[in-house]
């Protein structure tokens, strides 16, 4: 079938699930954003990377640590969003985070996100 997305097309990485340390999805991005420390006022600015439904990786130049808890935000899929998150892992400028209380509407959004990004024709730019 000419014309359509398949997951055996050059276009996908294919990961063996044994390989595969994440439970959800995420589809790389690039979101100019900001994030708070809980608790703090000051905004530093910040990349959001990739994004799936049970988190992101982010870059900063701002230190953030493992255990932080953030306040990140956004526009994702044409919304702004402040999305709760715990920072789990960091490697220099670059750092993953989970979503901490994700509203449905929130997961809906970012879902359509992924699936736009994997399955639109036309590619527009997401964001």
């Amino acid at each position: 079938m000419a014309g359509t997305n398949s997951l055996f097309d050059d276009k996908y990485e294919y990961r063996d699930p044994s390989q595969q340390k994440r439970k959800n999805a995420r589809v790389k991005i690039t979101i100019d954003g900001d994030f708070v420390v809980k608790g703090k006022t000051q905004r530093f600015p910040v990349f959001i990377v990739d994004i799936g439904t049970g988190g992101a990786g982010i870059e900063t130049r701002t230190s953030v640590f493992e255990g932080d808890r953030i306040l990140l935000y956004g526009i994702v899929n044409g919304k702004n969003m402040e999305l709760e998150s715990e920072v789990i892992r960091v490697s220099g400028k670059k750092a993953n985070v989970i979503f901490i209380n994700l509203s449905d509407e929130d997961r809906d959004l970012i879902q359509d996100l992924i699936h736009k990004k994997f399955f639109d024709k036309d590619k527009k730019p997401l964001g």
